[in-house]
């Protein structure tokens, strides 16, 4: 079981809402430690839209396994109002897992390798460690 999490989060439509109602609900599963916001273009060059990006560690107050805090996360983008039809458009919130930490060790969701620059950035202030090599 898994006590701590470090996840992306993102937002390109409704962002300060969506991310009061995923901080709001992280906050009842555990003690959050939150990047600055980071905001810019699409790193795609996809969309036009303007994203709301930051890192967060969550240090959960029961251990939850990988799948179900995965679960937990899908949860709350829905609560968000996004819609998980794997088109791209709006997207009130995205919450992704870059890391959790088990047996004394970190461990990197290594598809989310090489983190994005605005993950970096956000990895600096709550987890950078993660960037030593």
């Amino acid at each position: 079981m898994i006590h701590q999490y470090i996840i992306a989060l993102g937002s390109n439509h409704d962002s300060e809402i969506s991310f009061n109602i995923a901080l709001d609900e992280l906050k009842l599963w555990g003690n959050v430690d939150l990047s600055s916001m980071i905001i810019g273009k699409d790193f795609t060059g996809k969309t036009e839209l303007i994203y709301h990006n930051a890192v967060m560690m969550i240090k959960l107050y029961k251990p939850m396994n990988y799948d179900n805090f995965n679960e937990l996360l899908k949860s709350i983008e829905t609560q968000c109002g996004r819609e998980h039809d794997n088109s791209f458009k709006k997207v009130p919130m995205d919450l992704d897992i870059l890391a959790y930490y088990e047996n004394d060790k970190w461990c990197i969701i290594k598809k989310r390798l090489p983190f994005k620059n605005h993950e970096k950035m956000g990895l600096i202030e709550v987890a950078p460690f993660l960037l030593i090599d």
